[in-house]
């Protein structure tokens, strides 16, 4: 939930990234949609406007009730997709999702990110399945899964955390007591990085190379080795790799 204690981070700009009091299943359902009707339509870019009249008449009574929902215009949720590129065409601001390059011009990367304050995780990180998000100072890792992740960074931990409490209070009289408390000390520390009471540090270690975090600026990136499924793929990150590191910014 939002802090009103924070009114700087207030207002209904998503941009940069989504505002962090948008629901992780708000989000999936939208981007589940939005991705199912563009695959479906026979043109590459479509009319964000449009689209977004489309998405809102699924659920909500209007498009300013959608928009209430999101948090801000759906222009600008788009905008912060890593996934989507945008373009002005005809006097509209149309979009397509960006296709993924081919493996053989692919190679691993580690991403890593300073969280200073909780502006940060508005930030919008597309996690690839093969993608692991860690945090070092906790030792924490939310892992690999079967399917591509888009959310806030705020939210990727925040289902993580709840992950965890569900785990915790079903298992409650099972769980062996130390292995218990041990789990809602990790809960506890979430909390605390979801606040982000102090500067802590995300890596993502990615690979197949098609995670992105959005907007970058700030971010590190170091390329590896060949990414997975190409020739000469070596299953660990090897940060000796010739390729220098870069900032985000410089690598676009």
């Amino acid at each position: 939930m939002a802090d009103a204690s924070r009114p700087a981070e207030q207002g209904k700009a998503i941009l940069p990234g989504f505002a962090v009091d948008v629901s992780h299943q708000e989000v999936d359902q939208i981007l589940t949609e939005l991705e199912e009707i563009y695959t479906n339509q026979p043109t590459a870019w479509l009319a964000v406007k449009d689209i977004g009249l489309m998405l809102a008449h699924m659920w909500y009574e209007d498009l300013d009730e959608f928009e209430d929902a999101i948090k801000g215009s759906f222009e600008d949720f788009v905008k912060a997709l890593p996934h989507c590129e945008t373009d002005e065409q005809g006097g509209k601001l149309v979009f397509r999702l960006k296709p993924p390059a081919p493996v053989s011009s692919r190679r691993q990367l580690k991403l890593t990110l300073e969280v200073k304050s909780r502006l940060d995780l508005r930030r919008v990180l597309l996690k690839a399945p093969d993608a692991r998000l860690v945090i070092p100072s906790m030792e924490f890792e939310i892992g690999v899964d079967n399917k591509r992740a888009i959310n806030s960074l705020y939210n990727h931990l925040a289902v993580a955390k709840q992950n965890l409490s569900f785990h915790a209070e079903a298992n409650a009289a099972s769980l062996p007591a130390e292995e218990h408390l041990s789990i809602l000390e990790t809960i506890e520390q979430l909390s605390k990085l979801l606040d982000v009471d102090e500067p802590y540090t995300l890596v993502v270690h990615d690979p197949s190379g098609l995670s992105e975090l959005k907007p970058a600026d700030g971010a590190t990136i170091e390329w590896g080795g060949p990414a997975l499924g190409a020739p000469g793929y070596r299953a660990a990150f090897d940060p000796d790799d010739p390729v220098p590191a870069a900032t985000m910014a410089d690598a676009d």
